[in-house]
C-alpha cells in the first residue's frame, strides 16, 4: 500500500511533468550498435552478503532503437503509452543465480535462483535542458525465478527514485552520457523472504529461524558512464545499496547494511546500421 508520502510525491513529480514544456533537442542515433569487448563485474551474492564476486568476462554490447521497444546495457523497454513529459513503459531487468554451497551465510539452504523482474515503470520528466533531463522513475516489477528446470514466482519489487541524465555530443560519433540516481526500494513480504527468510528446517545455532514482512527495502545510490568514440564503447558503472533501516535488517542472513556493485567494460562495436533514429542515449 501506498504511504501519503509517496502518493503526494508522485502527485507533484506529475504535476510538474505536466507543466515543462515538451519541446526538446534529440539525439541522431544508430538503430542497431552491435560489439564484443572485455568486462569487470564486481557484486555480492545478495544484498547484505560480504561474499563479493569478482568476474573477467566477455561482454557483449547490443542495443536497439526503435518506438516498438529499445534494448541497452541496463533494461529491454517497451513504451506504452506517452502524453507530454510522462511515460509509462513496460520493462525487464534480471538477476543472476546464487549457489548457497559456496555462502557461508545460507550453507545448506536452497540455491538464489536467477530471475526476472518484468512490470511498469512511470516516468516523468521534472527538468530538461539541451540534451540534460531530470526525471522521476517509478518500476513496479513482478519477480520470477528459474533454475530452468522449473519457474517459481517470488513476489514484488519497486524502487522509486530520481534520475540526473547528462549528455554531450562531441561529434557524430563521439558522445557521452553520464547517469546519477538516489532511489527508495520497497518489497513484498515473499520478496523480502525469497532472499532473507530462513524456514524452521534451515535453522542452525547461529542461524535462527525468521520470516520478514514487506516494507522498506533500503535506499540505492547509482553512478553510470556510457562514451561512445568512434568504433569503441567505454562503460561503467557503481551502485551503492543502504539497506540500514530495511524491514529485513535483522535477518541472520544480513551480514553487512552497505553493498556494492561496480563493473566496468570496453568493446569494439563492430556494427552499426546505417539506418539511424531520433532519440536520447
Amino acid at each position: 500500500m501506498l504511504k501519503p508520502l509517496s502518493i503526494r510525491l508522485l502527485a507533484c513529480a506529475f504535476l510538474s511533468a505536466l507543466l515543462l514544456p515538451v519541446h526538446a533537442q534529440q539525439q541522431t542515433l544508430p538503430k542497431w550498435e552491435i560489439g564484443l569487448g572485455p568486462g569487470l563485474v564486481s557484486y555480492p551474492d545478495y544484498p547484505g552478503s560480504k561474499e563479493q564476486n569478482n568476474l573477467i568476462v566477455p561482454f557483449p554490447y547490443i542495443t536497439y532503437r526503435s518506438d516498438a521497444f529499445t534494448i541497452d546495457q541496463r533494461e529491454i523497454k517497451k513504451p506504452l503509452y506517452e502524453y507530454r513529459n510522462l511515460e509509462f513503459d513496460l520493462s525487464v531487468s534480471g538477476t543472476i543465480p546464487v549457489s548457497s554451497k559456496d555462502n557461508k551465510a545460507r550453507e545448506g539452504m536452497d540455491d538464489l535462483d536467477g530471475s526476472i523482474g518484468i512490470g511498469p515503470v512511470v516516468k516523468a520528466r521534472l527538468y530538461r535542458n539541451d540534451l540534460n533531463e531530470f526525471k522521476f522513475e517509478w518500476p513496479v516489477r513482478w519477480v520470477l525465478a528459474s533454475d530452468f528446470q522449473s519457474i517459481h514466482e517470488e513476489g514484488f519489487f519497486s524502487s522509486p527514485g530520481f534520475y540526473y541524465y547528462f549528455r554531450q555530443g562531441f561529434s557524430a560519433r563521439e558522445r557521452l552520457k553520464i547517469t546519477l540516481g538516489a532511489r527508495a526500494d520497497f518489497a513484498t513480504a515473499r520478496n523480502n523472504n525469497y532472499f532473507y527468510g530462513v524456514d524452521d528446517d534451515e535453522a542452525t545455532a547461529v542461524r535462527p529461524a525468521y520470516k520478514s514482512t514487506g516494507g522498506f527495502a533500503g535506499l540505492a545510490y547509482v553512478f553510470s558512464l556510457n562514451w561512445h568514440v568512434n568504433d569503441f564503447w567505454l562503460g561503467g558503472f557503481y551502485r551503492l545499496r543502504d539497506l540500514s533501516g530495511s524491514v529485513y535488517e535483522n535477518s541472520p542472513l544480513m551480514e553487512t547494511t552497505r553493498s556494492e556493485t561496480f563493473g566496468f567494460a570496453i568493446t569494439w562495436n563492430f556494427y552499426q546500421s546505417d539506418e539511424t533514429v531520433q532519440g536520447l542515449e
